[in-house]
């Protein structure tokens, strides 16, 4: 991968631009025809760097944002770059998989919430803070299959062809897609930003990972005593939400009914 030049060296943040950047070259799909709605900040020189339009949100709130802009104009491709979106906005996320809302979810999963506090979340196992929770930890690839996700897949930030590859499809496919990607984040060690401390752990979770594709999504839970399972686990194809609407209301309504483009 060619990593932009201002993005910070070794961060999974650069990693995970630099990935969507290359999937959107190599689906080719029009620019203007593309926004990127997050819940977390970006470096200003990103949005210039990605060439489309990036709407920062609050949150836990991208996804009914990202619904609004695809219904608004049905013709955009909408892409939700959220942090650990199972805890803050798990129940948008739901809802948009069970009605297959056309969105591209890339879930950065870094397992804690650097900005709110300090605040342990139900994604920081024991080893990770003495004060964190003791209940089972989400299994973020299992909840989007269960509520319908037609494209679900996992990977570390370094993972780039991988990653690329499953934005890419992603992309292509009409639907609610969630991609994981397992990175700590630029903020993750307090006080120290985009440290190497940071880069290590990426590099650990990346060593640490084992590629399953296709793999049942009730076994890819994360546990700090075992590999993290990672690959394309699954995809299949179902009416859009728009796709269902325009076919109920024609037929209920018969040719009084104009459908929704």
């Amino acid at each position: 991968m060619k990593y932009h030049p201002r993005l910070p060296k070794h961060s999974g943040g650069q990693a995970i631009y630099t990935c969507l950047a290359n999937a959107v070259d190599k689906v080719n799909i029009d620019l203007t025809k593309i926004c990127v709605v997050s819940d977390f900040l970006h470096q200003p020189e990103i949005v210039k760097y990605l060439g489309f339009d990036l709407f920062n949100v609050t949150r836990g709130r991208a996804i009914p944002f990202g619904t609004g802009l695809k219904l608004g104009n049905p013709k955009l491709k909408v892409i939700i770059l959220a942090g650990d979106l199972i805890t803050l906005g798990g129940n948008h996320f739901m809802h948009a998989a069970r009605r297959n809302m056309d969105l591209v979810v890339i879930c950065v999963n870094n397992f804690i919430y650097p900005r709110i506090g300090g605040e342990i979340v139900p994604n920081t196992e024991p080893p990770f803070s003495p004060y964190a929770i003791f209940e089972r930890l989400p299994n973020v690839p299992h909840v989007a299959r269960s509520c319908g996700a037609v494209y679900v897949a996992r990977w570390t930030a370094l993972h780039g062809a991988e990653l690329t590859e499953s934005v890419a499809e992603a992309l292509r496919r009409p639907g609610f897609s969630t991609i994981e990607v397992i990175s700590p984040g630029a903020n993750y060690f307090p006080g120290i930003r985009d440290s190497e401390l940071a880069s290590d752990l990426l590099k650990f979770y990346h060593t640490h990972s084992v590629i399953k594709n296709g793999e049942d999504t009730r076994n890819v839970e994360i546990a700090s005593d075992k590999e993290i399972i990672v690959g394309k686990f699954f995809e299949y194809e179902r009416p859009t939400f728009i796709d269902s609407y325009n076919a109920r209301l024609t037929q209920a309504m018969g040719d009084k009914f104009k459908p929704y483009k």
